[in-house]
């Protein structure tokens, strides 16, 4: 299939215009336009014409629970699919389910569901908890929050699904745990009240980045810089919830000029309200309303997102951060982060046909996984 006649968003981040062929769903050749169908060797009748259109690599979103009253903890196979259909609309076309902080078999009963989907592609599952601090646990359930221990996780099931943990260092046993899992897993600092020391600690001993920047973490202070002074300081990856609620625009682009568009990660922390209306919801077995776009606990604090990172990425373009980078924010940065830049998170030869067509206000046409046109 020959992709012709966009402005595609090349390997380095740069729109330019060039044709691409995709052959069992990877992409083959990119060439500048008009050379590829000319070709002796690449007659080709069969194209998509991208006139007046960008071509975009498909977004990763590693940090979402759920959407359309759907959450990963329902351990369902159907709900899992729900979810990535809803993220395939948005040009989402790879994610890392998230969990919370659950029991040991409620967590087995997750990682045992099958992962062929219809919709964007799982990757794989984050953790999010149970190994966190109980002052710092926002919208998780305290019944089931404890201490990281590396026997725990040998128990649980096909550890291989496992791409990330996001963990406090300061508990007892995190560091130790970071250390003998970190070469089997991705581990980022969260739900945390590490001081920089600690942190520093836990960064030398492998942990890699941050989970949701700036939210359930100690504040940045001149003396005191903490988790977010300790990833900067060490050029780890972060996370940033960019939905607009979360953190302001002011913060979302201090954070891009401190980490930088290639550590910097757009996620959405999204639960099951996401892509429904106001209402009660289920959240980790506390009730969550949302009201004004806005969701919250009983006892008021902001219980994840509803928004989807396309939205934020456009959101952000608005804060002055170009849209280049808000792309790769959301595609390359996270990809490279959990190990899959090799596959996924530009449009260059030999990596897997994820992408979408936007047109120059953004809104999304068309989406392709694996070369195969999504069904909105």
């Amino acid at each position: 299939m020959l992709f012709k006649n966009f402005t595609i968003l090349d390997e380095n981040f740069n729109l330019v215009a060039k044709d691409l062929i995709v052959e069992n769903g990877v992409i083959t050749q990119i060439a500048l336009p008009n050379l590829l169908n000319n070709s002796e060797n690449n007659a080709i009748n069969d194209f998509v014409d991208g006139t007046g259109l960008y071509l975009l690599p498909g977004l990763l979103d590693e940090h979402i629970h759920g959407a359309v009253n759907y959450d990963t903890m329902d351990a369902s196979n159907e709900g899992l699919d729900k979810i990535s259909r809803f993220l395939a609309g948005h040009g989402i076309t790879s994610f890392l389910a998230t969990t919370m902080s659950m029991p040991v078999t409620a967590l087995n009963k997750v990682f045992d569901l099958e992962t062929n989907l219809s919709g964007a592609k799982l990757l794989g599952y984050h953790m999010e908890g149970p190994f966190i601090n109980m002052n710092k646990k926002g919208a998780q359930n305290p019944a089931y929050i404890r201490n990281a221990t590396y026997e725990e996780y040998k128990n649980y099931h096909h550890r291989e699904k496992i791409k990330l943990i996001s963990l406090a260092p300061e508990t007892e046993g995190a560091l130790k745990f970071i250390r003998q899992a970190g070469e089997e897993v991705v581990c980022q600092l969260g739900h945390t009240l590490a001081d920089d020391t600690t942190a520093n600690l836990a960064f030398n001993y492998g942990a890699k980045g941050l989970c949701h920047l700036f939210n359930a973490m100690p504040e940045l202070m001149h003396r005191a810089p903490g988790t977010v002074g300790a990833g900067c300081l060490n050029h780890t990856y972060a996370e940033i919830i960019a939905d607009g609620v979360h953190n302001s625009p002011a913060t979302v682009y201090a954070a891009y000029k401190m980490f930088g568009a290639d550590h910097l990660i757009l996620v959405s922390d999204a639960m099951r309200a996401a892509g429904l209306q106001d209402g009660e919801y289920d959240l980790g077995g506390q009730t969550v309303t949302v009201s004004k776009g806005v969701a919250r606990i009983a006892n008021g604090a902001i219980a994840g997102g509803i928004s989807n990172i396309w939205d934020n990425v456009k959101r952000i373009t608005s804060y002055g951060i170009p849209l280049q980078d808000a792309v790769r924010m959301a595609s390359l940065t996270p990809a490279t982060y959990l190990g899959f830049d090799n596959q996924i998170g530009s449009l260059k030869k030999s990596k897997r046909a994820d992408f979408f067509a936007v047109t120059h206000d953004l809104e999304i046409k068309r989406v392709w996984i694996d070369g195969k046109e999504f069904d909105f």
